[in-house]
């Protein structure tokens, strides 16, 4: 593959990404939203936590990832 055609690529997943967050495809919530947090699992991952959400007190699980590529985020989502 050449240069060209990975910036290409790799712009193409920017754009992605950056369109999921303007369109509310995929929202960002900081900690502060979140109570009672409790880890569940640290690797060379990233961490796998339970917490409450504080605005309806309902359970969910945070998966925070280390070093991802934008197509690794991607994937996940």
């Amino acid at each position: 593959m050449t240069i060209e055609k990975k910036t290409i690529e790799s712009n193409s997943h920017i754009n992605w990404v950056e369109n999921a967050f303007t369109e509310n495809y995929i929202k960002y919530y900081d900690y502060s939203n979140f109570t009672n947090i409790e880890e569940i699992d640290n690797n060379s991952f990233g961490k796998i936590l339970r917490a409450n959400w504080k605005e309806t007190d309902i359970r969910l699980i945070i998966k925070s990832s280390n070093k991802l590529t934008i197509k690794e985020i991607i994937n996940e989502v």
